[in-house]
């Protein structure tokens, strides 16, 4: 009865230090929103400004900007383009992330593994972009397909090299005490190997998402694929400079949305463990 009213006193203060941690953090993260806001003031102040001492065929200024962006809504061609970028985008995301994490796992494990890929990763990491287009061009066409393995290609290498990089990290002697009291490797992989990969895991796929963002326009811009490089292009050729300013504004918009929407959700929830440890 004792341990268990100890128990509840101690978890009672834990969540009041919890709480007061959390009371103290707000006045930062409401100086850090301060701040971003700021940097966004300054960097619009500056394009406004701008935009006074060069045409617009150069830097069109915010209202012609905001007119094509609203045209493109209108005519449903932003939500079109958006879709089909994004589709070409994720779909690589996830096949590299898909092959990249196992992968990656076994190489920093098994030094076989690691003699076999070696090339494959050398090649995919100097191998220029524009030279892994043209191959797609040559085999695929002009296709979401030949997009997205470019993608895949390009970024690959960068996942896959954070992951090698966490598991080889792994202290062996944990592995060791852990096969001492007769663990099997899967127990092994669940609770040693994939929770000291996750902080590599998730560095690698905030990498491999710029990456990603990169090549998959590139490829949209030079294979004529639809999607958002295709549109760029096009803009350029008509020399319709607001269209290509409110493309690009809309690529940072939609990796700003992801990244606080989705990525740092799952990153609060996956390292989870790591905040309970401190």
């Amino acid at each position: 009865m004792v341990d268990e009213l100890r128990t509840r006193v101690t978890a009672r203060r834990g969540g009041a230090s919890h709480r007061r941690r959390a009371l103290r953090l707000s006045p930062r993260l409401l100086v850090r929103l301060l701040l971003f806001l700021t940097a966004i003031g300054v960097l619009f102040l500056a394009w406004v400004l701008g935009s006074h001492h060069y045409p617009d065929y150069i830097l069109p200024g915010p209202q012609p900007v905001w007119d094509s962006f609203t045209s493109m809504l209108d005519r449903g061609v932003w939500a079109r383009q958006v879709e089909a970028t994004l589709g070409h985008m994720f779909t690589a995301y996830g096949i590299t992330i898909g092959i990249g994490l196992p992968l990656g796992i076994l190489i920093g494990r098994f030094w076989v593994v690691e003699d076999l890929s070696r090339a494959l990763l050398i090649f995919l990491q100097t191998v220029p972009t524009i030279v892994l287009i043209v191959l797609a061009l040559i085999f695929v066409g002009t296709t979401a397909t030949g997009v997205i393995a470019v993608t895949v290609a390009s970024c690959l290498p960068y996942f896959t090299l954070n992951v090698i990089q966490g598991t080889k990290s792994i202290d062996r002697d944990l592995i060791d005490m852990a096969r001492s009291y007769r663990a099997g490797e899967l127990t092994i992989m669940r609770s040693i190997i994939v929770p000291s990969v996750v902080p590599y895991f998730l560095a690698g796929g905030r990498i491999t998402l710029g990456v990603a963002w990169q090549v998959t326009l590139f490829g949209e811009y030079l294979m004529g694929t639809p999607g958002i490089g295709f549109q760029v292009s096009a803009a350029i050729k008509l020399l319709d400079t607001p269209s290509v300013y409110a493309w690009g504004l809309s690529v940072v918009g939609l990796t700003i949305a992801f990244e606080y929407g989705v990525f740092r959700p799952v990153e609060a929830v996956l390292t989870r463990h790591m905040r309970r440890a401190e």
